[in-house]
């Protein structure tokens, strides 16, 4: 008998604390599809290069959530194709610096991380920048511009920046 006395005080006490909270809204992790930019070196005797990439930030997610917040989780730098001995450039998110990087071309061919590479220097207005573009729903325009020590420049040779992107919102 003590037991059912016991077992409808909890009952009750449920329904007059709190019990309601699985009605409210609740806030999940979004891991927003990675953005990439591609650079690629045009062939000849031109160290340089540059170019831009503009992504639309809501074609990264499901439209049902409504976004609260969001974070940088990892950036990183990349090369593809034959060494062009060292690599140095600056990444921009619309306008603003996002990061610059120095280094041998071979080092790169492993992604390097923002996060722990000393090849790169991130920019901390370029990163609040990219979380305010996504939580705005703003375009995002990576542009990247830099210079290799190699020439003349086969053909096939590129850098690639990726972001990764986690977003928290409501369904």
């Amino acid at each position: 008998m003590k037991t059912k006395i016991v077992l409808l005080s909890v009952l009750i006490g449920l329904t007059t604390v709190g019990s309601d909270c699985i009605n409210q809204g609740f806030e999940v992790a979004i891991n927003l599809d990675q953005i990439n930019g591609t650079y690629v070196i045009n062939p000849g005797p031109n160290p340089s290069y540059s170019g831009s990439v503009t992504v639309d930030p809501t074609t990264l997610y499901d439209q049902n959530y409504n976004l609260t917040g969001a974070s940088i989780y990892g950036i990183d730098v990349s090369t593809a194709g034959a060494n062009l001995g060292n690599c140095s450039g600056t990444v921009r998110v619309n306008g603003i610096l996002l990061l610059t990087y120095n280094g041998a071309w071979t080092a790169f061919n492993t992604p390097q991380s923002i996060l722990t590479s000393p090849l790169i220097t991130r920019n901390q207005a370029g990163i609040t920048e990219l979380i305010n573009a996504v939580l705005q729903g703003r375009m995002i325009t990576l542009s990247s511009s830099g210079t290799v020590t190699t020439t003349p420049v086969p053909s096939g040779c590129s850098v690639t920046v990726s972001a990764y992107v986690q977003a928290y919102g409501t369904p």
